[in-house]
């Protein structure tokens, strides 16, 4: 398509004199890469479009983040140049739309198949009423995506605009040339009070079981008998938010949060759900227990004649860090050593695998936190992306 530039699962430099993009991908030990990426660029370079998707349930997430890497590209690109003139209630409104259709395809991707490539057969897979799709044996197909989108529109005035759309916890930032930072996401993880309160609003005939939050606890195997993350009240349980780790509870990450995650009730049998976020696509045998596929969408403004870095990445690069050092390091590689693209890009994620071997173990990192790609677009403003195939 004319005026569009588009990577996805390979290597690329963009070769316009004001803007440059490096792309790489390393596959890990699993047997699938479930995790993608993909960005567009207008013809003008008023747009660019980032995204991440961080595909969970093995063979399933493959198809659901390559079916919303794919779904992204079709969608923009015979828009590329008119979203240009675009205001931000158009872009909130795509952007919504957007996320439903990639939903709805991947739902269509998984019916087409038997798993593993295998296309449907007589006794293959059905939908039910309620939009589940399972196999003949009436199993529900297990598997989804996180999607994390972000938007930069340059302005008249110089300045940018910059929107982050997202379900999950594949975190986007808004990095400044002074290392300061603001997050382009929300983080749907079941340690999120606002994400609480909207599961509990949500009718109690239209969900008559839903997600419990909980705390993932040492030797406790069955995950609903896990302590509550919230109080009935919303807030949080105080025993475990002041000593988490004298009660059981192990960090999930660097900063030392909680391991956490939804599950369905005891009484759930066959569609018992046991997941780490509370917001993604695919996933469809979980939204009838309030998982959404609903994106939260956030709206930044740059400050004029300053420079930034817009970069969204999945949660395996971030366990490794904290952000204010992330910041700092990526800004230091920017500003400081004067780096070039495809070295900054090496170096951070060189970086990210060392830091997940020492904090994590070399085990740890062989089965969850091999890095998939990483992005990074310099001048006027720098866009990264980083994905992990990750558990």
């Amino acid at each position: 398509c004319p005026g569009v530039e588009v990577a996805a699962d390979r290597r690329m430099t963009d070769s316009k004199s004001d803007s440059r993009i490096w792309g790489d991908s390393k596959k890990g030990a699993k047997q699938w890469q479930e995790d993608s990426f993909g960005f567009l660029i207008s013809k003008n370079q008023k747009v660019n479009i980032l995204s991440v998707f961080d595909g969970h349930g093995g063979y399933n997430g493959l198809v659901a983040s390559n079916t919303a890497r794919d779904t992204l590209k079709s969608y923009f690109a015979p828009k590329i140049e008119e979203c240009e003139s675009w205001n931000v209630p158009t872009w909130t409104k795509n952007l919504q739309d957007l996320f439903k259709i990639i939903h709805d395809k991947i739902r269509e991707q998984f019916l087409s198949q038997n798993g593993q490539g295998i296309r449907k057969s007589p006794n293959g897979r059905v939908k039910d009423q309620n939009g589940i799709v399972r196999n003949s044996s009436g199993d529900p197909i297990h598997g989804g995506t996180t999607a994390s989108i972000c938007v930069s529109l340059q302005e008249s005035d110089g300045t940018y605009t910059v929107i982050g759309a997202n379900t999950g916890d594949s975190t986007a930032v808004l990095i400044s040339e002074d290392t300061s930072f603001e997050f382009l996401s929300e983080d749907h993880g079941p340690d999120n009070e606002q994400e609480f309160k909207r599961l509990q609003s949500l009718d109690d005939k239209a969900y008559p079981k839903k997600l419990i939050f909980v705390y993932d606890k040492a030797k406790c195997y069955k995950k609903f008998e896990c302590p509550r993350v919230f109080l009935p009240d919303g807030k949080k349980d105080p025993k475990y938010v002041q000593n988490p780790w004298g009660h059981g509870l192990h960090p999930t990450n660097v900063r030392y949060e909680p391991a956490v995650y939804a599950v369905t009730p005891q009484s759930v049998s066959r569609d018992a759900t046991c997941i780490a976020m509370t917001r993604a696509l695919g996933d469809f045998y979980a939204g009838q227990f309030g998982l959404s596929s609903t994106p939260s969408i956030l709206v930044k403004r740059t400050q004029k004649g300053v420079r930034f870095m817009m970069g969204v990445a999945s949660d395996g690069v971030w366990d490794c860090w904290k952000y204010e050092n992330f910041s700092k390091y990526i800004c230091a590689l920017w500003k400081e050593k004067k780096l070039s693209v495809k070295d900054m890009v090496e170096t951070a994620l060189t970086e990210s695998v060392t830091r997940a071997i020492t904090n994590f173990g070399s085990g740890h990192y062989v089965s969850e936190f091999v890095f998939r790609c990483t992005v990074l677009q310099l001048i006027p403003c720098s866009c990264f992306c980083f994905a992990n195939q990750d558990d």
